[in-house]
């Protein structure tokens, strides 16, 4: 399944210590200085209707507070590439409907409802321009509209703040880098020399976050990944460009998939499929060890379809050209 906005920001948010990060970096001061030093802690239940917000995505955290008592913070994030402004109206919806799962009633009949702080994330390529409240929307003078509250929620616009103030924790800037340009006309070297450094080793986030690059952004080649990384992060290099092998062989499956689909011919599907595979063990094998002799094209061109995942498996794993086909089959 390709990586998409949603499961992105996801991935970023369900690990307790950035959800914690994110939280207090876009938290106003005199609200998180109210939390305690304890993560938050992720609540199951979703309160977006996919079918009818297809575009938007949310997460629940209970957080501690400093003065006894728990606080949710309901975070809605919002893929959109332009401001929806039915936000607000959405936003008090949610709220609404959180509380109708959680409502308690009090001894004397007194309902007691959780104080919920509502975070919305953005990262589309217009401003926004939509009020952060309903009261702000409401079409009264000024003290009519300050009657019922303000029922407001909190900005979080990836768009205006600079790169470098994104988060105070590189993992988490990282992803939100790579959110916040998907939109833009980035430059794909820049915003790569930006993305690895913060990104931990070894983690299914930096895997996830490799995928979504190589996916939304074309512009990143071998060539030009190999290129950057060596240079910020050369200890990873190679594991770097076998986990974005991995997006490239799940493109070239699907463009054979699409081509097979569209000739109405299985043979064209499964030609496709292994094109795909065959380009991307060349280009691994490429950035691992240069310029791939033209004997050792020719045996990958004319192998199998069949014998293709493992001899892309043996591209990413060897230590040497010798390696990539068994001894028996050399002789």
């Amino acid at each position: 399944m390709p990586v998409t906005h949603d499961s992105l920001f996801r991935a970023l948010i369900d690990d307790p210590r950035r959800a914690a990060i994110l939280i207090r970096d876009f938290l106003p001061a005199d609200i998180a200085e109210r939390l305690t030093d304890e993560p938050p802690t992720l609540l199951d239940g979703t309160f977006v209707d996919p079918d009818l917000n297809p575009t938007q995505s949310d997460r629940l955290f209970s957080v501690t507070l400093r003065g006894g008592g728990t606080a949710l913070l309901y975070i809605l994030i919002e893929h959109k590439s332009f401001p929806d402004p039915m936000t607000p109206i959405q936003v008090l919806g949610y709220r609404v409907e959180i509380w109708r799962r959680l409502a308690k009633t009090a001894p004397g009949g007194k309902l007691r409802l959780p104080p919920i702080i509502p975070l919305v994330f953005y990262h589309g390529g217009r401003p926004w321009n939509v009020p952060t409240s309903v009261t702000a929307c409401l079409d009264a003078d000024e003290g009519l509209r300050h009657m019922p509250g303000d029922m407001g929620y909190i900005l979080c616009d990836l768009g205006p703040i600079p790169d470098a103030e994104l988060s105070s924790d590189a993992e988490v800037r990282a992803g939100l880098l790579a959110l916040k340009h998907v939109f833009r006309m980035a430059d794909a070297e820049s915003l790569l020399s930006s993305v690895l450094p913060g990104l931990r080793a070894g983690t299914t986030f930096e895997e996830q976050l490799i995928r979504y690059m190589i996916q939304m952004f074309p512009a990143i080649t071998v060539n030009l990944l190999t290129r950057v990384a060596r240079r910020v992060k050369p200890d990873r290099e190679g594991k770097l460009i076998s986990l974005a092998a991995k997006e490239w062989l799940r493109q070239g499956r699907e463009t054979g998939l699409i081509e097979g689909e569209e000739r109405g011919f299985h043979k064209g599907e499964e030609a496709g499929i292994a094109k795909g595979k065959t380009a991307t063990i060349l280009v691994a094998l490429e950035t691992r060890f240069g310029p791939v002799p033209r004997e050792v094209e020719d045996r990958v061109r004319a192998s199998a379809p069949d014998d293709l995942d493992g001899l892309l498996r043996r591209a990413l794993t060897v230590s040497s050209l010798d390696q990539v086909f068994p001894e028996e089959s050399r002789h």
